[in-house]
């Protein structure tokens, strides 16, 4: 499993710092993707998710796979151990529906193919959709997202 861009965010999970980390090999190759260069899975370096945490865990609170989720075992260890050093867990998947398996491990979860036309999380018009995971049961955050008037 590779990745690249690890950066700290602050709007991809509402109310979290994230440690937020572009996994390779994305199989969505969604039109007008910004992230081309994962659709490669040997794109990057490989996952050292330990050496990441020991430079980060202390800034963040959350740490966001963007992606991962065609290594499903390999990520559900990831998730294992970011809960394990205390941290909260997100997956942006292009899946248009949660992907069951990893819910026990999650505690947000961004759904929806990139379709430029209908926008991100911001817009009203888009077909994604941003949840808090409880017990694997979904509140939708998606309005979070969205500008107030």
């Amino acid at each position: 499993m590779n990745y690249s861009n690890a950066q700290v965010v602050l709007q991809e999970v509402p109310g979290e710092i994230s440690l937020a980390l572009s996994i390779s090999g994305c199989p969505f190759k969604c039109k007008g993707c910004h992230s081309q260069q994962t659709w490669n899975p040997g794109f990057g370096e490989p996952l050292d998710l330990s050496s990441l945490l020991a430079k980060y865990g202390q800034l963040v609170t959350c740490v966001l796979f963007y992606g991962g989720e065609w290594y499903s075992q390999e990520l559900k260890q990831h998730l294992i151990q970011c809960k394990q050093a205390g941290l909260k867990t997100c997956l942006y998947t292009g899946s248009n529906k949660p992907i069951k398996a990893l819910l026990p491990y999650l505690d947000f979860i961004k759904i929806g193919r990139w379709i430029e036309s209908y926008g991100g999380l911001e817009s009203p018009t888009t077909n994604q959709r941003f949840y808090r995971v409880d017990d694997q049961l979904l509140t939708d955050l998606t309005h979070l997202f969205k500008e107030q008037k």
